[in-house]
């Protein structure tokens, strides 16, 4: 079996364990649970995690788009995605290192917002990690004269692939790495038979975890 079906089968099982798990009253049960789904977005594009939206501060208030998840680390309390070292939210998270990501599951009718500081990595082991784990196809993409957010005449074409070293270089000089260490989750999911909300928060270096209301 491949290493892609490993992970459907894994996720389906998970699937089952959430069910089983939404109508728990073990709030630490629910924490482990989310954190293994937010590795399951990581892990599978079929995954409804696997892009949702961050959020950062921008020149016009809150800065909001969808990006992919390629990163989840549970006891680190770290969650990443890739980006652009020329774009927008790059310079965002600099000036403020604010961040907030959401995720929906429209099936299992579940939110998850998680909140925390963002760092920016470009030239250390974590960005070259999360580089030598792009493919190809990822790679070319930042391999750009222009950069995002750029006005051009019109719309660019597929990015050029990479052909030499040369390419290598100039794609890699531009990607970088936008980590967030997690410092809140809030979960929230929604029945007809009445919705059901938790809150952790990290406080004197523990997930402290209670109840809310929807």
């Amino acid at each position: 079996m491949s290493k892609e079906n490993d992970n459907e089968a894994g996720l389906h099982q998970r699937i089952k364990r959430y069910r089983e798990i939404n109508n728990s009253h073990d709030l630490l049960e629910i924490q482990r649970v989310s954190w293994q789904l937010l590795r399951d977005g990581v892990n599978s594009a079929k995954s409804a995690l696997h892009t949702p939206g961050l959020a950062t501060t921008g020149e016009h208030g809150p800065s909001l788009r969808t990006v992919v998840l390629r990163f989840c680390n549970e006891e680190r309390r770290v969650l990443a995605c890739h980006s652009d070292i020329r774009s927008a939210k790059v310079r965002e998270a600099q000036a403020d290192p604010r961040g907030s990501w959401l995720f929906y599951d429209r099936k299992r009718k579940l939110q998850l917002r998680l909140t925390g500081q963002l760092s920016i990595h470009v030239d250390d082991d974590f960005a070259d990690s999360r580089w030598e784990k792009t493919t190809d196809s990822g790679r070319a993409c930042y391999n750009t004269e222009r950069s995002p957010g750029q006005h051009v005449p019109k719309p660019a074409g597929a990015p050029d692939r990479i052909a030499d070293a040369n390419d290598e270089q100039a794609a890699r000089s531009h990607f970088a790495v936008i980590a967030c260490k997690i410092e809140f989750l809030d979960w929230l999911v929604l029945s007809a038979r009445g919705h059901r909300r938790a809150q952790f928060h990290w406080r004197e270096g523990q997930w402290q975890a209670s109840w809310v209301s929807p």
